[in-house]
């Protein structure tokens, strides 16, 4: 039983990095194919997202790095705790990841060779471990829905399948991630926006 759930665990987890990397290109795409009437919407996607990093306060960029993680992270913490949740479960990787990509093409577009710099040093050392950090916050709210469903429709005991306090410790080590995330981004933004010329 034990490596049939490993099994399991694991092609769960490979589902959902599939899906944050399919949400990265669905961004990348939908920024330079945008629906009628919302390519200016998405071109200012971009420079949102550096003034709200350039010419700020080392705390104002360590909120605005934190906040939108955070965000799903508690998204997932809660649905965890819902029997039902597992279609929505599945859309905060390519929600999270669809955000991603926008930027990603934006500075691209936008900055040009200056937005190949910009994303090295602002956007991929905090992505990858906020991302990595969001990925298993689902993976752990997929786990947790499951033994409620179970143990909601008298498949198991509560009692014994359900271990809350575990569950809620693991996401303050993934909130904790995130905040190292957005330290090490704050810092580089700190140290090289100078560097560049907006």
């Amino acid at each position: 039983m034990s490596d049939k759930n490993n099994i399991h665990n694991k092609s769960r987890l490979s589902g959902i990095i599939l899906l944050y990397f399919a949400g990265i290109a669905a961004g990348a795409v939908l920024y330079c194919f945008p629906p009628d009437g919302q390519a200016e919407r998405f071109g200012t996607i971009a420079e949102n997202f550096v003034s709200g990093r350039f010419d700020k306060q080392f705390a104002e960029i360590l909120v605005n790095s934190f906040c939108e993680p955070f965000v799903m992270l508690l998204i997932c913490f809660l649905m965890g705790l819902s029997a039902i949740a597992h279609p929505v479960e599945y859309l905060v990787p390519v929600f999270h990841a669809l955000g991603t990509g926008i930027t990603l093409a934006g500075l691209y577009d936008v900055y040009g060779i200056t937005g190949i710099g910009m994303s090295a040093v602002m956007i991929i050392p905090g992505t990858v471990i906020s991302a990595f950090a969001v990925i298993i916050a689902v993976r752990e709210a997929l786990n947790m829905s499951s033994d409620v469903y179970s143990a909601s429709f008298g498949k198991v005991s509560a009692a014994a399948k359900i271990n809350f306090r575990l569950y809620f410790t693991k996401f303050v080590i993934l909130c904790a991630m995130v905040v190292a995330a957005a330290f090490a981004e704050s810092v580089l933004i700190s140290l090289f926006a100078g560097l560049w010329q907006v």
